[in-house]
């Protein structure tokens, strides 16, 4: 099988050169995984900076216990220099070279590339912003010009955890200094910075939500599963009903489909016993499963978000495979019970929520896309192709979203009277909060853009801590849901859920057709 493989590293000028200007005293396995990054295609020189001081000792006293907790740092463990890296005076004239100055200090050189931790040069803004439970806001760009060539809103998914924000993190920093490079060879004008104020991070308190979050968990675990899925329908009416689970599983990531007449509900299916997702289908007649969801594809890996779509009278799927590193479409061999692997489309990243579309005579996949080692939840990617079993190019302006609030795929796209409007999730706060939904005003091989049009907030809603998947199907409405729910005796079963009366979700629903008409004029909410 022939696929498309991610590689993160820039494909630049070799016989270009690199001055690599990094802190001596803050110096991180991430430094180093860039370097192996740059010097694939360039000749690179490292100079060591000593302006920055190390980290306060109390970080660095917290950030080895916790190493000592997790066992393992990634791209945050600490390194000691290389013998050939030399002092930063010795750098000299840097005509004829690009540099990268990551001192974290101010440097003599004009056009050299710089990162910026929240709009600050010292990684020490970094900290107070996990240290305060909020989402980071990473830049590069070049020394004296405020305007970044590309940026990143971070989804932290261990918000509790110091050590795991600063491995994804700084995760991300390698790949937007990569990013950065072929840019600024590119002349990309870059947008605004994000202003965006910083927050007063503290130690001991950050300590304290700390313990007190991870005991009240495990106290908690033998009674409670946290943040429990669940999938819903309706037909026509204000209410959903919610599709009963034993308590032993949830269901997520509803896709609807029909066929010779019947209709199905494909879903995610993850067995807290084994923690390893499969997708399961069902029946539906009205708004209602004439059995419980049975296991149509199961695979030594997770599965999840069960795209299934029809295409020149066959039925395919989409699942989410990324913790195989590939994107798999498989073919129905017997509708909707057995599938087979058709090919692999893409290998080499984690690939999340994979969404794939016929637009304009090309297929296109809107899918996060991960070969570094971030976050999935936080950075949208396009690819598109003449056919759907053909080779996938990337679009160029990938990332073409990279921020926390509205990157990952939320569902299918929905197109109306010649719109196209596409549901993302918000993992700002937490993964899957809601759904936010834009409508694509550019989609070329050489062009992506897209305006805001509404947000669905879970808790405000629909009183729920999560809400990240939508379908639809002509008056059949398909969501899901996350509720925390007691195990055992303690368990109360939710049967419905209705949206908030006078809504965001209510709004955008046509009361004369009760279908989704995001083609509306008034898109003011």
């Amino acid at each position: 099988m022939s696929s498309a493989c991610i590689d993160a590293t820039p494909s630049l000028d070799q016989g270009s050169r690199v001055a690599l200007i990094l802190p001596r005293h803050r110096l991180r396995e991430w430094h180093r995984e860039l370097l192996g990054h740059i010097g694939k295609v360039r000749e690179v020189s490292v100079f060591l900076d000593d302006r920055a001081p190390p980290y306060p000792l109390a970080y660095r006293m917290w950030l080895r216990l916790e190493q000592l907790i997790f066992k393992s740092c990634g791209v945050a463990r600490p390194i000691a220099p290389e013998k050939e890296w030399r002092p930063v005076s010795a750098l000299g004239d840097t005509s004829g070279r690009a540099v990268i100055n990551l001192s974290e200090c101010l440097g003599p050189h004009s056009n050299a590339l710089e990162i910026r931790y929240d709009g600050a040069l010292d990684s020490r803004a970094l900290l107070d912003r996990l240290l305060s439970l909020t989402s980071p806001y990473l830049s590069v760009q070049r020394a004296g010009d405020e305007t970044p060539l590309v940026t990143s809103r971070l989804a932290i998914e261990d918000k509790f955890s110091l050590l795991r924000g600063l491995r994804t993190a700084f995760a991300r920093c390698i790949s937007l200094v990569l990013r950065g490079m072929e840019l600024t060879e590119e002349g990309d004008a870059g947008t605004a910075t994000e202003a965006t104020a910083l927050p007063n991070g503290s130690l001991p308190a950050f300590a304290s939500r700390m313990f007190a979050h991870k005991v009240s968990n495990a106290l908690m675990k033998p009674f409670w599963h946290q943040d429990h899925w669940h999938v819903a329908l309706r037909r026509g009416a204000r209410t959903f009903k919610v599709i009963e689970d034993d308590g032993g599983r949830f269901y997520a990531d509803p896709f609807l489909q029909t066929w010779q007449g019947r209709t199905f509900l494909f879903v995610e299916e993850y067995p807290y016993a084994t923690r390893r997702g499969l997708i399961s289908a069902a029946e539906i007649v009205g708004d209602e499963l004439l059995a419980s969801p049975m296991p149509v594809l199961i695979r030594p890996y997770h599965l999840s978000y069960p795209f299934v779509f029809e295409h020149d009278g066959d039925l395919y799927m989409l699942p989410e495979t990324g913790e195989n590193h590939s994107l798999e479409l498989y073919r129905a061999a017997e509708f909707p019970w057995k599938w087979e692997l058709k090919k692999v489309l893409m290998e080499g990243a984690v690939f999340s929520d994979a969404t794939p579309l016929f637009h304009d005579g090309l297929w296109w996949i809107f899918v996060t896309a991960d070969s570094i080692g971030t976050s999935t939840q936080d950075q949208l990617s396009i690819f598109y192709s003449d056919s759907l079993g053909g080779a996938w190019t990337a679009h160029p302006a990938n990332p073409v979203k990279s921020d926390s609030r509205w990157s990952r795929p939320a569902g299918r796209l929905v197109q109306q009277n010649g719109r196209l409007f596409r549901p993302a999730q918000d993992c700002d706060g937490s993964y899957g909060a809601g759904i936010v939904w834009f409508e694509i005003t550019e989609l070329s091989p050489e062009r992506f853009t897209e305006r805001l049009i509404v947000t669905w907030d879970a808790r405000v809603e629909l009183d729920a801590t999560g809400l990240h998947s939508f379908d639809q199907l002509g008056e059949l409405h398909a969501i899901d849901f996350s509720r925390s729910i007691g195990r055992g005796w303690l368990r109360r079963r939710v049967r419905t859920i209705a949206p908030r009366s006078g809504g965001n979700i209510d709004a955008y629903f046509s009361p004369t057709s009760n279908r989704l008409r995001l083609d509306r004029q008034d898109s003011s909410l």
